[in-house]
């Protein structure tokens, strides 16, 4: 009689003790949900943020680079009333000045973005770049007058 009542006993803590697991599973299935959820928010929340980052460094970008073709165009002018010996060392500092902005161009067309830190990496260095170009134009304008 008492191998009845703790077989008994043992059935019911084995049930009990199922039924318990299954509720704390549940529990935890859905807290991943939720995990889930606030993950794929901050991931949308990032891509906006990025997406909105990106458009005003891209007219930042256009405008600077349009500002030193604007700059080119001008030197060119200015270097044909030069004397002959420095127009052609002009034409050609003005040449080398003019593909790097190409090239700028180009570069920021190619851009696709590979995540925050190869974004980061591209903004610093492709500011600096066009920073250089941009400087190089107006050191060479004010070394000319």
């Amino acid at each position: 009689m008492k191998i009845k009542y703790f077989i008994s006993l043992a059935i019911l803590l084995i049930a009990g003790s199922l039924l318990i697991g299954c509720d704390t599973n549940k529990e935890k299935v859905d807290e991943a949900k939720q995990d889930v959820n606030q993950a794929n928010q901050n991931l949308k929340d990032a891509q906006a943020k990025y997406d909105k980052e990106w458009a005003q460094f891209k007219i930042d970008a256009e405008r600077k680079i349009s500002d030193n073709e604007t700059t080119i165009e001008k030197l060119k002018a200015d270097i044909k009333s030069t004397n002959a010996k420095l127009q052609a060392n002009y034409e050609k500092e003005v040449s080398v000045l003019e593909q790097k902005n190409t090239e700028l161009k180009k570069k920021m067309s190619e851009f696709k973005y590979d995540g925050l830190d190869k974004w980061e990496e591209f903004k610093q260095g492709f500011n600096q770049e066009v920073d250089v170009v941009g400087q190089s134009l107006s050191d060479f304008f004010s070394k000319k007058n």
